[in-house]
């Protein structure tokens, strides 16, 4: 193994952000198609709006990654590498499977103190305790597989 590769990596597809932009795109194109079809001028740059305002969200939110690396924890959207967080292991006090609420939604949410971040609504998460009393929490299919990732690099480091 590269020293630089992930001792932990899960990839988990944005569905619901998916199943949104498609729908997105249907109904745009519904809207849209007539106008087109009719050669209305303004149909066409909207249809390039809106399919760069679909595209651009699934690019930069489309999916969630998780890696646990020797010294820290990196977590990122979408396909472009932004947005992106990294949390050194040394700052972890512990973690802790937790299940969240679907009406909390997915995405990232909170604040600076309890950060959230995850792809689907409701479902199981592991939550970073951090020394200074703030909590990260990564939604995971897996949180136990994951905790004990983050647990070994945290003994090995």
């Amino acid at each position: 193994m590269n020293a630089a590769d992930p001792a932990y990596r899960l990839v988990q597809p944005y569905v619901t952000l998916w199943v949104a932009g498609l729908a997105i795109v249907v109904l745009g194109l519904l809207v849209l198609a007539p106008g087109l079809a009719a050669g209305d001028a303004q149909s066409l740059p909207g249809l390039l709006v809106m399919g760069a305002c679909v595209g651009g969200a699934l690019l930069c939110l489309g999916r969630l990654v998780i890696e646990i690396h020797p010294r820290e924890v990196r977590w990122r959207f979408g396909y472009v590498g932004w947005p992106a967080w990294t949390q050194p292991l040394a700052e972890v006090a512990g973690t802790q499977v937790v299940r969240t609420r679907f009406l909390r939604g997915a995405g990232i949410r909170g604040s600076s103190q309890h950060r959230f971040y995850t792809v689907r609504p409701g479902g199981l998460a592991l939550c970073l305790h951090l020394h200074d009393g703030r909590t990260v929490t990564l939604g995971t299919p897996d949180p136990p597989r994951l905790a004990a990732a983050v647990d070994a690099q945290r003994r090995a480091g």
